[in-house]
C-alpha cells in the first residue's frame, strides 16, 4: 500500500490539491483511503443488498414486517438491508483498521474495544440507513436500488466521522488506541 501512496503523492493533481488552502485539508492519505475503501464498502453493501432482495422477490417473500403490520406492502428490503449492513461492516472494519486509520493495536482488549466502538457506530448509522430507506422506498415510492445508492452517500460521510473521532482516534501516531 505504501508504494501505491508514493505513486499517488507524485501526481501533479495530488500535489496541487494537497497544497491548496481548502483542498489540502481534505486531500490527504487518510481521506483518500477512506473514500477508496468507502467505495469498495459501498460495492459490498450494494451487492449484498441486491442478491437477497432479488432472491426474496423471486420466491415471493414479503418480509417479516409484512406479517407483523398485516399489510399488502412488501418489506423484504428491510431484511436485505440488514444482511447488507452485516457484510459491509465486517469488510469496513478490517479495511478501516488496517489501511485507512492504520491502527497498530493488536492486543485483544484494544481490538475488541475498537470492534465494539466500530459496530456501535455502525449500528447508529444502520438506524439512519433503515429510516432513510423506509422514507425513500415506502413513503416517497422511490426505487429500492436508487434509494440505497442515495442513502449510502449519507452513511459513508457519517461513518467517516464516527471512525475518525470515536473508534480509531490517534491510532496511527501512538500505535494504540486511547
Amino acid at each position: 500500500m505504501d508504494k501505491f501512496w508514493t505513486w499517488i503523492e507524485k501526481l501533479s493533481l495530488y500535489q496541487f490539491l494537497n497544497t491548496h488552502k481548502l483542498f489540502g485539508k481534505i486531500c490527504n492519505r487518510e481521506v483518500l483511503s477512506y473514500l477508496f475503501f468507502g467505495v469498495l464498502t459501498t460495492v459490498v453493501s450494494l451487492a449484498t443488498f441486491w442478491l437477497p432482495d432479488r432472491l426474496f422477490s423471486a420466491v415471493g417473500y414479503p418480509g417479516v414486517l409484512h406479517y407483523i403490520l398485516h399489510t399488502e406492502k412488501n418489506f423484504a428490503y428491510v431484511e436485505s438491508n440488514v444482511i447488507s449492513w452485516i457484510c459491509a461492516v465486517a469488510f469496513a472494519f478490517v479495511t478501516n483498521k488496517l489501511f485507512v486509520f492504520a491502527s497498530k493495536a493488536r492486543d485483544k482488549k484494544t481490538v475488541l474495544r475498537e470492534l465494539s466502538s466500530f459496530v456501535g457506530g455502525r449500528l447508529t448509522t444502520l438506524l439512519v440507513d433503515t429510516a432513510l430507506m423506509f422514507l425513500f422506498v415506502t413513503v416517497l415510492s422511490m426505487g429500492e436500488m436508487l434509494s440505497k445508492v442515495l442513502v449510502q452517500v449519507v452513511i459513508v460521510i457519517l461513518n467517516y466521522f464516527i471512525s475518525k473521532l470515536l473508534v480509531f482516534r490517534n491510532n496511527a501516531d501512538k500505535g494504540e488506541s486511547k
